[in-house]
């Protein structure tokens, strides 16, 4: 029996390879192979009573309460597209009306390259797996005295993971675990879709800028997203200057500065911002007037971008991505209302293994 239960998750193994973006030949953490070859575990029948989501779920938000909140409300105030034919122009409706966002708070185990530093980097790859499932689950804590999980809620139909950092250590690790269990809940990560559009379409861009959150600009995840995208595209001698993110009026302008202050002067082709405070209206005016060679103001940056220069921002792409992926998979609720927003804090469980936390509702959490 034990030999026919390996053999079975080595073809599953063998078939998700063929399925899943593969990294260099990447492998995947202990825990997914083990519950992938364990169709009798909860995880595992909670992961394959997923092979048709239910448009009734949330859509999870998983990081920080800074990103949570910020991303969660760019997604209620949406209002981009034409929600009876869903072309490319608002109609008063928001896009996300009737659904509600989930934030799970994960105050407790980030900054994530703290806890990859202090812990290893596969268990930060583990934390995102186990978040992805308690996102799942339709059960979560009722307090810190609650380890059993007594509390119902309404589980995801959508993951986003709002950290760059869950890009590099754990998407491949859930994205592996749902082909392998038959789990399609979509997984979305906002740097992931930022890079693919700058690499992954027909028209390639080869000298990149990243404007990202200051708080990331040192650790150099960024660059490794970059570098592992380029391999994954197969884009050679493509290359990437960072900057932090100015989040407002002047973005780009501000985000030139920089790049002239490093001693670079070779024209960009194209501006990869993941910052969800910057407004993009006031970029595409601001764009136009760096390309406005009648302004005086601006006649030193215009020699900074190539003709085909392009701005990709992770909001705009994330959002119209998000939209699309409900639309085809007939997951909206189709409620006409408001959109929702509630939330959910991690607490590290008590006297319990490392690594092991508490979802609680923040309505029930004391401080």
């Amino acid at each position: 029996m034990r030999r026919k239960l390996l053999s079975g998750f080595a073809a599953a193994l063998a078939l998700a390879s063929c399925q899943c973006p593969t990294h260099g030949g990447r492998d995947t953490i202990e825990l997914v192979k083990a519950l992938a070859a364990d169709p009798g575990s909860p995880e595992h029948t909670l992961l394959a009573g997923n092979a048709k989501p239910s448009s009734s779920g949330d859509i999870y938000i998983i990081g920080t309460e800074e990103a949570c909140t910020l991303i969660s409300s760019r997604f209620a105030d949406c209002d981009i597209v034409e929600n009876a034919r869903g072309r490319n122009w608002g109609d008063g409706l928001k896009d996300f009306a009737g659904e509600t966002f989930a934030c799970v708070l994960d105050d407790a185990f980030s900054p994530y390259q703290e806890y990859a530093a202090a812990n290893g980097r596969e268990a930060l790859r583990e934390h995102s797996v186990r978040l992805a499932l308690a996102s799942l689950s339709p059960r979560c804590n009722v307090s810190v005295y609650d380890l059993e999980g007594n509390y119902e809620k309404r589980p995801a139909k959508m993951l986003l993971l709002a950290d760059p950092w869950m890009l590099d250590s754990g998407k491949f690790d859930i994205d592996t675990l749902f082909a392998l269990t038959s789990c399609n809940v979509p997984v979305v990560s906002p740097q992931e879709l930022l890079f693919n559009a700058a690499l992954g379409g027909e028209k390639k861009y080869f000298n990149l800028g990243i404007a990202c959150d200051s708080l990331y600009l040192q650790s150099g995840i960024y660059k490794s997203l970059f570098e592992a995208k380029a391999r994954e595209f197969d884009v050679v001698g493509a290359r990437c200057f960072q900057a932090a993110s100015a989040g407002s009026a002047g973005t780009l302008a501000g985000f030139l500065d920089s790049y002239v202050a490093a001693g670079n002067t070779a024209p960009l082709d194209a501006v990869l911002i993941d910052d969800w405070n910057v407004d993009t209206d006031s970029l595409k005016v601001e764009i136009s007037a760096i390309r406005d060679f009648n302004r005086e103001e601006y006649m030193n940056y215009g020699k900074l971008i190539s003709p085909g220069f392009t701005v990709f921002t992770s909001s705009a792409e994330t959002l119209a991505y998000c939209y699309k992926i409900l639309r085809q998979r007939s997951l909206f609720t189709h409620i006409i209302a408001q959109p929702r927003q509630c939330a959910y804090t991690i607490k590290t469980a008590p006297e319990s293994s490392a690594g092991s936390f508490l979802m609680i509702p923040v309505e029930n959490v004391q401080n």
